[in-house]
């Protein structure tokens, strides 16, 4: 009997004594309950575990050893014993993840392996964990995706060398960008909570042939939590309570969301609210740099005038802090075995948020240009989502997804010293449908739907003495009749796996799109046209290939297409920016990007995970701001300055080219590494002039590199985030780099710059969990390249989340 037990013990990780019928298996590190846990004996029946974590295992043999299978876990094996009174299994997470479920990539649920794109999946306790207090920022926590920011609240990501209207971003289905998305630095992520969301996935590289416009450099698909049915009788009740504070801005962001849940009706509330007061930038300067980006003045009103006060701590970046709530309201109803409905509403509000950049880094005549420089912001949308999952003729699975959004978008400026303020209010209106079919048909997976998009925007404004309290005309910053945008679209997608080691991909997209602009006041622009119109129409497609050994090779080979058409912001935006105004121009057409890629990637072992991706893309008619003739004008005057004329304009050509590598080590179940870099290099070649030059938007190298210790009850993470130089000959000319707000404010340059941070989580009980946090630990005084804010200094971290 001993030696038969000595022998048990050699296979397993630990032992666990077991109940005979139920068993619950729990995250070792952060104690969240784990579902589609598989549990299997040595007779190979199985059991799996339910959303709490729990699972039935009296149909299992009761002598045997038990063994748990996840593919985010370690495996693990127990002896089970018919008298155990403990009825807990505790799984240590992987860092490398080999047989990840993802949904992005052709829309439904498949594993990563299988697809030949590079991606990057965010899990929910990724989110948590970081502690990161906007979305941008658990974006740029990734170390793959560079973001630019304006401003405190915000974050404009940057992918492969696309940004803004070039890079697409869904939630829930449904497409956030919008006929005002524009081409420079766009903050619109940071209407996304993050505490709202189960996960998000990040598909680089063109994606149009299954989203569309606007996935030049990819596509950021964010899923939020959805109401969640019971598994059996009882009413499912779930709570999740968060209180953080930052000491960098004296942040206070209080959450709570909780799921009520039946066999056939379930409800999932989310509610934020944050309170972001002025960032503190780091105190420890750049060589050469010394009184780099200092706030050493600020403007305040006294007796109905503008003073510009001297700042008695340059460090402190005054006017930048804001609040924010967002609410969030999912309903999920089961009518049948295959039928479910869902109903979505999201609202996101800011009513006062500072525009940093120009509040602090315009200047005029050796004065602050604005006294009052700032946005309200509104995003709300509604959704219904049927999902049938019954096997028919034609699909295995149908999805329609039906989208109401709402964006009240409101620019208000007033200049140093000027009584005049000028409100310019956009109002978005989108409405939406898509038809998503699946259809498996032996060793051939087809994806094919419809899409239809409608936006209206109108765009009004208005000039407002503040000491009269008068109000008269003022310029809109679009067409003041209105525009609307209008895309219908067909695609059609398929994976061919030709043997256990190779899959094929191809897919095909039409997309038309109609675009139209009236302009019925010209009082300020004497504009050469009262409406502008555009039809077009774009036919996309990929094809790409999948090899996988059985010793843990990837290699994929992809060739796709992308596009993206003018939109509103393109054809009808007036728009100042620095020394320059921007004008209409309806004569652009769509900019396509054609794609080649390779990646390869490794894992020996199952610890040790080695991968590298290379990827050229070219650009035809790239839509890039340049010099512009408006009524045979090069300058114009506006809002009392003489301004160089520019408009959106299709260069000839422009190329990227790009590489990202990374490793992952697991050096065993509690001690794990990770590293990645990414560096990209664009150009833009101009026929007129025969010039080639800097693109815009492409951020110098940058990446990160982690140690990660997880324990029973403990994570700790250390890790180093770096970005390399962006030098003066690789400043785009178009002014979107933001010259102007780097160290060197004439020709352009953001030296390299590195932060030391450390972050951990522990479980104080089974329901309350500590996380702390220092970023940027030896108070580093930076700036992201293209960003009109200083980095945040440092910044230690507190939050306490209660969970049942």
């Amino acid at each position: 009997m001993k030696k038969l037990l000595f022998n048990s013990l050699l296979l397993i990780v630990a032992i666990t004594k077991v109940q005979a019928q139920n068993i619950k298996v729990l995250d070792k590190s952060s104690r969240e309950p784990i579902s589609n846990v598989i549990i299997k004996d040595n007779a190979n029946n199985s059991a799996v575990t339910n959303s709490k974590g729990n699972a039935d295992i009296s149909s299992l043999t009761k002598t045997d050893s038990l063994t748990f299978l996840h593919v985010s876990y370690h495996t693990k094996k127990i002896i089970q014993l018919q008298d155990s009174k403990v009825t807990e299994v505790e799984l240590i997470s992987r860092q490398i993840q080999l047989d990840e479920v993802i949904f992005s990539a052709n829309r439904i649920p498949e594993k990563k392996s299988d697809v030949p794109y590079s991606m990057e999946i965010i899990k929910q306790k990724d989110i948590e964990f970081g502690n990161q207090p906007t979305t941008g920022d658990v974006m740029s926590n990734t170390g793959n995706i560079f973001v630019q920011k304006s401003q405190l609240g915000g974050g404009s990501p940057s992918m492969r060398g696309f940004e803004a209207n070039k890079v697409l971003m869904v939630i829930d289905g449904i497409r956030m960008n919008n006929a005002i998305y524009r081409g420079g630095h766009l903050q619109d992520i940071m209407t996304i909570d993050p505490n709202m969301l189960e996960r998000a996935e990040v598909v680089f590289g063109p994606s149009s042939t299954m989203y569309g416009s606007d996935a030049l450099g990819g596509v950021m698909h964010f899923y939020t939590k959805n109401a969640e049915f019971s598994s059996d009788d009882k009413l499912l009740v779930k709570a999740n309570a968060m209180l953080r504070f930052a000491s960098v801005n004296n942040e206070l962001t209080e959450h709570l969301d909780f799921n009520l849940g039946t066999k056939k009706f379930a409800s999932m509330t989310n509610i934020t609210y944050s309170n972001f007061g002025d960032l503190m930038s780091g105190a420890t300067k750049l060589t050469g740099y010394t009184n780099t980006w200092d706030r050493d003045y600020y403007v305040k009103r006294f007796d109905k005038r503008d003073s510009m006060v001297s700042n008695p701590n340059n460090n402190l970046l005054v006017g930048s802090g804001y609040n924010q709530i967002d609410i969030m309201q999912r309903f999920n109803i089961k009518t049948g075995e295959h039928l479910t409905h869902n109903l979505n509403f999201q609202m996101s509000s800011v009513t006062r948020l500072p525009r940093f950049d120009r509040l602090a880094g315009d200047y005029a005549g050796g004065k602050l240009k604005f006294a009052e420089n700032y946005y309200y912001q509104q995003r709300i949308l509604g959704a219904y989502t049927l999902n049938f999952d019954g096997k028919t003729a034609i699909s295995d699975n149908i999805k329609f997804i039906f989208g109401f959004q709402s964006i009240d978008q409101d620019r208000i400026t007033r200049k140093f010293q000027n009584v005049n303020r000028k409100k310019q209010m956009e109002d978005v209106i989108v409405i939406s449908a898509n038809l998503d079919f699946y259809k498996n048909i032996k060793k051939h997976e087809l994806r094919y739907g419809l899409e239809f998009t409608n936006n209206y925007v109108g765009s009004s404004a208005e000039n407002r003495d503040i000491i009269k309290d008068s109000a008269f005309k003022a310029d809109t910053r679009y067409a003041d009749g209105g525009s609307s945008m209008t895309t219908l679209a067909a695609y059609v997608s398929h994976a061919w796996e030709v043997n256990t080691n190779f899959i094929f991909t191809d897919g095909i997209r039409f997309t038309y799109n109609y675009l139209s602009s009236t302009f019925n006041d010209t009082t300020f622009f004497k504009f050469p046209f009262k409406t502008a119109q555009q039809n077009n129409q774009a036919i996309t497609g990929c094809l790409g290939f999948t090899w996988r050994a059985e010793n843990d090779y990837k290699v994929s080979m992809f060739a796709n297409t992308g596009f993206r058409t003018p939109n509103v912001d393109d054809m009808s935006k007036v728009f100042e920016t620095g020394p320059v105004l921007i004008v209409p121009n309806p004569n652009i057409n769509p900019e396509y990007a054609t794609n080649f890629e390779l990646s390869i990637s490794k894992v020996f072992q199952g610890r040790y995970k080695f991968d590298v991706t290379g990827y050229y893309t070219i650009l035809e008619n790239a839509l890039v701001l340049r010099d512009f003739k408006y009524n045979g004008s090069d300058s114009l005057k506006y809002g009392g300055s003489k301004l160089k004329v520019q408009a959106m304009q299709n260069a000839d050509l422009a190329y990227i080219l790009g590489i990202n590598a990374g490793v992952q080590f697991d050096f065993n179940d509690n001690i794990s590494f990770k590293s990645n870099i990414n560096y990209t290099y664009g150009r833009y070649v101009d026929t007129k002039t025969d010039t080639v030059m800097p693109l815009d938007h492409i951020a110098p190298m940058f990446g990160q590199t982690s140690i990660i210790y997880k324990a029973k009850n403990t994570n700790i993470e250390f890790f180093v985030r770096y970005n390399g130089i962006k030098s003066a000959s690789d400043y785009s000319l178009s002014g979107e780099d933001n010259a102007q707000y780097s160290a060197n404010k004439v020709s352009g340059y953001m030296p390299s710059w590195f932060t030391l941070n450390i972050r951990a989580g522990y479980n104080i009980t089974k329901n309350l969990r500590l996380n702390i946090g220092c970023e940027n630990i030896t108070d580093n005084r930076y700036r992201v390249f293209a960003s009109g804010i200083n980095a945040p200094g440092r910044n230690f971290i507190i939050s306490l989340r209660f969970k049942f």
